[in-house]
């Protein structure tokens, strides 16, 4: 069942945002087709091809009804768009709502539907997958008569891991035997057979969440999707396949993220994650979100434990979407909570992590927007190399078109990376004092930031590191008033960032 709790306390915003470099907008000359609109979901297939959709979520004062749209880069340098209507057939009472898209080439994509609805507290039940092969000109569906159809059944989403293989995921229900509706395409999305063994019971109240997955980069065939339930308060699961949906097993319940994982990301190594989700109060109309909760796994998603993340000017974590490339994690879109007045650049942008605990914000100085927006979805793939990471975000647009898609790209310094990690040098290590020795090396500027975590990700330390340290490539840390255990020292530059486990005996 969908749970927009990605649009909850944010529509209605009148403030002011800056779309944060390296974010360049390329849709401006077409940005008035989203005008007063989202584009909640990216599926980036390269530096130039994106498929994407927008919201029929739109803020107070909006135009009643605004056509569910998609768009499709159509040129070779990736900032020109096509854009169109994803004709479905779904929806017992309501027109339908595109969940999400999975693009397979520049002019072929599948897409989810489900039945839509506003916050009315309305139930809607069903789905189907969709096709085009022309570039979206027309949408034809795929999936059978009997698949997401009946009482409670529902169209998650569809994702395409190459050209032929695919999967979607559809919620437990009566006509599908009380079990997740998982279905398979081997063929490039022209026909869907359902997965009936090796799926995980759902639990009481347990269902999918629209568009919550995250599909690994590094291993082919490897997924994770969040679930949500019914119960606000019940501790939620994470599925994952690592051989393309054929099947699954599920994660134990996350300690501290309640009634639905909202978004997930996992490092290039499938080892290392995060996830989160909020506590809301009330339903409909009336639901509040009264808390981010955000959680990290080592295991590959087996087990998660609870973190918090940094919020402050230099660093903070974005909660509108979140993505991962190698071994960093990116997030995006508006702080926690985020203020009713007297906003800032600040509390917008977006911001990396290594941790997912102490985020660096980057490049707070951009154009500013005179629309009420932040981004809202993001894809970013791996460039050319490792370090050269690009792909797509989606900006709200305002009456006056200003917003709708923008490009990222960066350029991480891999050598000086390097070098400030070989330059790190923490002893003694065990200290059985807490004090330590910290060689810096000379890489260094004014301004670095260090950090301290503890084993749970909760920050004991925290400082700018100044000139005189800076000039000494040395200084003395003390933990003496921590516990005896395992820390996680980091410095971070513009150049990037050094990591050292650090034991207190």
């Amino acid at each position: 069942m969908k749970k927009s709790l990605l649009f909850l306390g944010l529509l209605g915003f009148a403030g002011h945002a800056n779309a944060q470099a390296p974010w360049t907008l390329v849709n401006a000359p077409t940005s008035n087709i989203l005008t007063q609109s989202n584009i909640v979901d990216l599926s980036t297939l390269s530096a130039t091809v994106v498929w994407g959709v927008t919201s029929d979520r739109v803020a107070t004062g909006a135009p009643a009804s605004i056509p569910r749209n998609f768009i499709r880069s159509n040129n070779t340098a990736g900032d020109q768009f096509d854009w169109g209507d994803i004709s479905v057939t779904s929806g017992p009472t309501k027109s339908a709502t595109v969940g999400n898209v999975s693009g397979i080439s520049a002019t072929t994509a599948v897409a989810c539907a489900y039945p839509g609805s506003t916050f009315d507290g309305a139930t809607t039940y069903g789905g189907e997958i969709v096709k085009t092969t022309n570039g979206g000109q027309t949408w034809v569906k795929k999936t059978t008569a009997s698949q997401f159809t009946g009482a409670n059944t529902f169209c998650n989403w569809v994702h395409m891991f190459n050209a032929t293989t695919g999967v979607s995921l559809g919620d437990p229900a009566a006509a599908t035997g009380n079990t997740f509706e998982i279905l398979r395409t081997t063929d490039g999305g022209e026909n869907w057979v359902r997965v009936t063994a090796n799926v995980p019971a759902p639990l009481a109240n347990e269902y999918g969440n629209a568009g919550a997955f995250f599909a690994s980069n590094s291993a082919p065939g490897t997924l994770w999707t969040g679930l949500a339930s019914s119960n606000q308060a019940a501790q939620v699961r994470i599925f994952k396949t690592t051989d393309f949906g054929q099947t699954w097993t599920a994660s134990g319940l996350i300690p501290n993220i309640v009634g639905a994982v909202s978004q997930l990301a996992f490092k290039s190594n499938n080892l290392d994650g995060i996830a989160y989700g909020f506590t809301v109060v009330g339903s409909g109309a009336a639901a509040t979100i009264t808390a981010l909760n955000v959680a990290r796994t080592s295991d590959g998603g087996a087990t998660w434990t609870a973190i918090t993340p940094a919020n402050n000017a230099t660093g903070s974590f974005f909660r509108n979407a979140i993505d991962a490339v190698g071994n960093t994690y990116y997030s995006t879109g508006a702080r926690f909570p985020l203020p009713t007045t007297n906003q800032v650049p600040e509390d917008f942008g977006t911001s990396i992590s290594t941790d997912g605990v102490n985020w660096t914000n980057l490049n707070v100085s951009g154009t500013t927007l005179a629309a009420p927006g932040y981004f809202f979805s993001m894809d970013l793939i791996p460039g050319a190399t490792a370090n050269n990471v690009v792909g797509y975000g989606g900006l709200y647009t305002d009456p006056n078109g200003a917003g709708g898609v923008y490009k990222y790209s960066r350029t991480v310094t891999a050598t000086r990376n390097a070098a400030l990690q070989s330059a790190l040098n923490v002893y003694p290590n065990p200290s059985t004092s807490g004090v330590f020795n910290v060689d810096l090396g000379s890489e260094l500027k004014t301004g670095a930031q260090l950090t301290v975590s503890d084993a749970l990700g909760r920050l004991v330390k925290s400082q700018t590191l100044n000139a005189a340290a800076i000039g000494a490539r040395k200084i003395s840390l003390d933990l003496s008033g921590e516990k005896t255990g395992v820390y996680t020292l980091q410095i971070r530059t513009d150049a990037g960032l050094a990591t050292q486990k650090v034991v207190i005996d």
